[in-house]
């Protein structure tokens, strides 16, 4: 059964649908992000799958929902949003979702600019390591390397402070990093020099949507291993 949103203002013709379904493959960091969203939320969905190792988001039936080829996406009534970012934005302003997304005046754009981080930069080092990787790549290039360390220099600075990356409790945009860099934490193991990083990490694993995260991380796993016993 499809729980209901929770909205604060009088829905729009849009979020008055009941029908919502993300398209999406746990491999997926964006994906996970939307996932542990909605599920901290208290929003129901129906999932389908879109085998990204089967290359399902190159299909016909993918690219009438998303002609960008990329996941995930979220179909509300006839409406198709794509972008996690703008997704998980859409859920917690149509939904009981200040305590992810505050509407603080500082709060929230130290929020969105680091979910703009990720998006430019975090995802972006990510996807092109992974995707090096996949296509048969048996080192990473040193230069990704050095960018993904200092992207990681910046999540440290951010943390300098707090326990969270705004301020003093988890908001979406931990979410979303927290997926990406436990992402490619599968690949580069995290080190000594961003103890508080590793800390910020250690904190996401404990909150209970995090079963969602690991699930993704697992199936991810597999594919490395296979890929690695391959190689040697």
């Amino acid at each position: 059964m499809m729980r209901k949103l929770l909205f604060r203002n009088s829905p729009t013709d849009l979020v008055r649908c009941k029908s919502i379904t993300l398209y999406g493959d746990e491999i997926s960091p964006p994906v996970r992000f939307v996932q542990m969203t909605a599920d901290l939320l208290g929003i129901q969905y129906k999932f389908k799958k879109v085998d990204l190792f089967k290359q399902e988001n190159k299909q016909d039936f993918f690219k009438k929902i998303n002609p960008l080829q990329k996941v995930p996406a979220l179909k509300v009534g006839d409406t198709v949003i794509t972008d996690s970012h703008a997704i998980a934005l859409f859920l917690c302003e149509n939904s009981d979702g200040q305590t992810l997304y505050p509407d603080d005046p500082i709060i929230r754009p130290i929020v969105q600019q680091i979910m703009f981080f990720n998006s430019s930069t975090l995802f972006n080092i990510d996807s092109t390591i992974y995707s090096n990787f996949f296509a048969g790549s048996e080192s990473i290039d040193a230069n990704l390397v050095k960018d993904w360390k200092l992207a990681l220099d910046y999540l440290e600075y951010q943390l300098r402070k707090h326990e969270w990356l705004a301020y003093d409790k988890m908001s979406l945009c931990d979410l979303c990093c927290g997926a990406t860099v436990s992402t490619l934490q599968l690949l580069i193991p995290p080190t000594e020099k961003h103890k508080k990083v590793n800390r910020w990490i250690k904190r996401l694993e404990e909150i209970p949507c995090h079963s969602i995260n690991k699930i993704g991380l697992d199936r991810l796993q597999f594919f490395i291993d296979q890929i690695k016993d391959v190689a040697h």
